[in-house]
């Protein structure tokens, strides 16, 4: 009987999964973009597993601090982190000495959402569309300046893929953080910037950024009129996306219970049109799916940063 009891033990703690709140830590800062949609997809997602997800932020280092801390936490489900292609996908090209791996220290669980990207520009700047935009970098070699939140960051990296496409050169102006690159572009002190859509519809509305085309692979069901780039001839696809992984080793079975949970409150109209209204792109996938895609989006951004 003991024995018996012993043996059965492990299973029953496994299905009872979760018994205690889970942690997810968001390694952006509270009221950034990653953050607020952590936050939306957090309480729903808590309520169908029956435990509380308690978001934690832990910024610093483009993602790399809180990504770190997830790695090296237990591997029981108890604590997961919010990835974006900035931790999973670029930063392991960009810095070399970087703490994680991210294919070998993280379980996939699931993606949250798509945000498209779009490249705006002040509306002084002499272009309103890509072509015209990319007459005027061609024009005017390393003249033409753009915004970022920093070196090695998606928004720096999507234009350097486009700037590769479109064979040209502009000067690169980074910022410490999205809000404060916006709005040197909105002051006219840099021309443009690749910024995902939920942060320039404000100022584009009000008539203070112009948008010149969608920096992704498909028209964005939120902006249905605005043409991609790839559309206007230069096939730039430099969106980011959310999802949710686990320390490497957590039990399948919890991340299928997570997965689920997560595809589930994804996929509620309340929620999706929650995420539409901030401009980005509902999206669910299966734990096998999102690995996949995750190491597709490692291998695409690699060979853009290399």
């Amino acid at each position: 009987m003991l024995l018996a009891a012993l043996h059965c033990g492990p299973a029953h703690a496994q299905d009872s999964y979760p018994a205690r709140p889970v942690r997810l830590v968001v390694p952006w800062p509270a009221g950034g973009g990653s953050d607020v949609v952590a936050r939306i997809v957090a309480q729903p997602m808590g309520e169908r597993l029956k435990q509380s997800i308690v978001v934690e932020n832990r910024p610093g280092a483009n993602g790399a601090i809180g990504s770190d801390v997830v790695a090296r936490s237990p591997k029981d489900g108890y604590t997961l982190v919010w990835v974006t292609a900035d931790t999973h996908a670029i930063n392991p090209h960009v810095y070399p000495k970087l703490t994680y791996d991210p294919r070998r220290d993280f379980a996939a669980v699931g993606i949250a959402r798509y945000f498209p990207y779009a490249l705006v520009a002040n509306p002084g700047f002499p272009a309103s569309n890509i072509a015209e935009f990319t007459a005027q970098a061609k024009q005017r070699p390393g003249k033409v300046t753009f915004a970022s939140w920093g070196i090695g960051g998606s928004s720096h990296v999507g234009m350097e893929m486009y700037m590769q496409l479109a064979g040209i050169q502009a000067l690169h102006v980074p910022f410490q953080g999205a809000a404060p690159a916006i709005q040197a572009v909105v002051a006219g002190q840099v021309d443009s910037m690749v910024v995902p859509m939920s942060a320039a519809e404000g100022y584009v509305k009000a008539g203070k950024l112009k948008t010149l085309g969608l920096a992704a692979a498909n028209r964005f069901a939120g902006a249905p009129d605005l043409k991609t780039m790839a559309e206007q001839g230069i096939p730039v696809n430099a969106g980011t996306w959310l999802g949710i992984m686990a320390p490497a080793g957590t039990p399948n079975e919890v991340l299928q219970t997570l997965n689920r949970a997560l595809n589930a409150t994804i996929e509620t109209p309340q929620l999706r049109g929650t995420l539409l209204k901030i401009n980005t792109e509902p999206s669910t996938m299966s734990v096998a799916q999102f690995k996949t895609f995750v190491d597709s989006e490692y291998d695409r951004w690699g060979k853009t940063i290399r």
